[in-house]
């Protein structure tokens, strides 16, 4: 097999049976090939979502008719909204992937770390599936307080169809047996949200607001601080409250990795939000207000460009700062919950660690 030509190895993937494929409990040892496996699942969904001119398009310009329906160059699969170059959030279990935060590969400054965290302390719940020894499809899990929740899933390209993603996700699922609730964020993919609604789990459309900050719309908040160790209490409270559980040592670890934290902590309102490589991760407080005053300190500290994820229906407290600030609106997947897992509202959920 060549591994500078990924034609080979797709090739020796399509002619393996499933019968070849092991699955087993990841180690470390497995991480090389999940982030090497990862990659090219990444690559694959990017060269899935790149554009492709109908032979009847209309020349560019010119809308076509009934343009606010199918467009020329539209996927039939996967993220319709996601543009070239940008990888799917989606837990899809045979579509091919959902990098945050195992995978490495995706950027993030604290994916290697929870990765490494979620192996020491969710051992059950990560797994990987195998051909020939080698990585084809991982799958990551975490359990906290009660709570479960998929941290990543993905299915190499070749594997992809044939069940793999979905003996992943049982075995991903099996880790939670016991759990209250569950939490995971799927893509756009029809397949993977009738595979998670067929599971057990709810489907809530989401968008995300993406864009520049319009500086000038930055109201002034003087009740947000930075926050530091000593404030992890009062996040966990806040946490319980909104998700019925608290982040643990997944805070921590993205923490320890250069994540901020911001706080907003007084006699009538009380929140967080946390800064994760220059963009709002989590927003979530007491009230509505809160969570506003949050949302905005966030957008104030975050980079040129900015996308604040998984904004729900219930969520139009953010969707209205998210107007204000300047940034587009376009559909992103679901939020998918399972059993009890607290209101979540206000509250924008981190993407990897829910």
């Amino acid at each position: 097999m060549s591994t500078d030509d990924g034609r080979a190895d797709q090739l020796h993937l399509n002619r393996a049976g499933v019968e070849r494929v092991v699955f087993r409990q990841m180690t470390v040892a497995d991480l090389p090939g999940m982030r090497e496996s990862t990659r090219e699942a990444i690559q694959d969904l990017r060269d899935r979502l790149s554009p492709r001119p109908r032979p009847d398009a209309e020349p560019p310009g010119r809308l076509a008719p009934n343009s606010d329906s199918e467009s020329p160059g539209r996927p039939t699969h996967g993220s319709a909204s996601e543009p070239p170059g940008r990888p799917s959030h989606g837990s899809d279990p045979e579509s091919p992937l959902r990098p945050a935060p195992g995978a490495e590969a995706s950027g993030s400054s604290g994916g290697g770390a929870l990765v490494r965290r979620l192996l020491e302390a969710d051992a059950a719940g990560t797994w990987v599936a195998t051909v020939d020894d080698r990585v084809c499809g991982a799958a990551m899990a975490g359990l906290r307080e009660g709570l479960w929740y998929l941290a990543h899933l993905h299915v190499r390209p070749g594997l992809q169809g044939r069940g793999v993603g979905r003996r992943l996700l049982e075995a991903a699922l099996g880790y939670g047996a016991d759990a209250r609730g569950g939490l995971l964020h799927s893509s756009l993919d029809p397949a993977a949200m009738r595979r998670y609604q067929r599971a057990g789990f709810a489907l809530e459309p989401a968008m995300d607001a993406t864009g520049m900050v319009r500086r000038a719309a930055l109201p002034a908040i003087a009740r947000v601080r930075e926050g530091d160790a000593t404030d992890l209490e009062l996040v966990a409270e806040v946490d319980r409250k909104q998700r019925g559980a608290a982040h643990g040592p997944d805070l921590e670890v993205l923490l320890s990795a250069g994540a901020r934290l911001l706080i907003l902590d007084d006699r009538r309102q009380r929140g967080y939000g946390l800064i994760e490589d220059g963009q709002p991760a989590i927003v979530a407080a007491a009230d509505t207000s809160a969570a506003v005053a949050l949302l905005w300190a966030a957008l104030a500290e975050s980079g040129d460009t900015v996308s604040v994820k998984v904004l729900r229906a219930d969520q139009q407290w953010a969707i209205d700062v998210a107007h204000q600030a300047g940034l587009g609106l376009e559909p992103t997947g679901p939020l998918c919950r399972q059993g009890d897992t607290g209101p979540l509202v206000p509250c924008l959920p981190h993407i990897g660690i829910l």
